[in-house]
């Protein structure tokens, strides 16, 4: 009984080492949960590249909508063009239509990713990166000039992958960093067309 006992406390030993050292191993070699490096973010975002189709609700109602990502001028910008319609609904009774640009881009010196959103109404809006918000799956990009705004006007946009064909968009608005309300949410599909004919043109019906 002794013997049985003493093997027991023997392999209860060994497993807690084994325990402890696979855990040492994972925490080694575990990738960093934060993509803090802008080179690799800036790589990491071809993967948008394509065209998608996806839902949107906001202030103007729930609609449905478009987009494309192209790299352009020889891969130093990424593109991306979007359109949705809000059909008339209760809350917007004549319904409306939006149109977009977005171009990413690196500072000059390759250091911070920047991303300038031009819209149909005339509003332009500078975003930089945040880093140490970021991941691998995951881009906060942090307002740092909005036209047509108050000059306290505050704004945050994240994208979030959500498997290999998806993503969801969220953007905030607020009076400030700490007053940020979501005023919009995008969820995003990937379509089956090339992103080829993802340019500042007119795209095809």
């Amino acid at each position: 009984m002794a013997k049985r006992a003493y093997a027991c406390g023997m392999v209860m030993r060994i497993v807690l080492c084994v325990s402890v050292l696979i855990g040492s191993m994972v925490a080694l070699y575990a990738p960093p949960a934060h993509a803090a490096d802008p080179a690799s973010i800036w790589r990491n975002l071809s993967w948008f590249e394509g065209f998608w189709t996806g839902r949107e609700r906001g202030l103007p109602g729930d609609g449905r909508a478009r987009r494309c990502y192209a790299p352009i001028m020889d891969g130093r910008f990424l593109y991306a063009r979007s359109e949705t319609r809000f059909p008339p609904q209760t809350r917007n009774p004549d319904g409306e239509n939006h149109a977009e640009w977005q171009i990413f881009s690196r500072d000059h010196d390759g250091g911070r990713v920047l991303l300038r959103r031009f819209g149909s109404g005339g509003q332009v809006t500078r975003f930089v990166l945040d880093p140490e918000a970021s991941r691998s799956d995951r881009y906060v990009f942090i307002s740092a000039t909005f036209d047509q705004a108050p000059a306290d006007a505050h704004g945050r946009l994240t994208l979030t992958i959500t498997g290999s064909d998806g993503f969801r968009e969220r953007l905030e608005l607020g009076a400030g960093p700490d007053e940020l309300r979501q005023v919009m949410e995008g969820r995003w599909r990937r379509a089956a067309h090339e992103a080829t004919g993802c340019t500042p043109e007119p795209m095809e019906p």
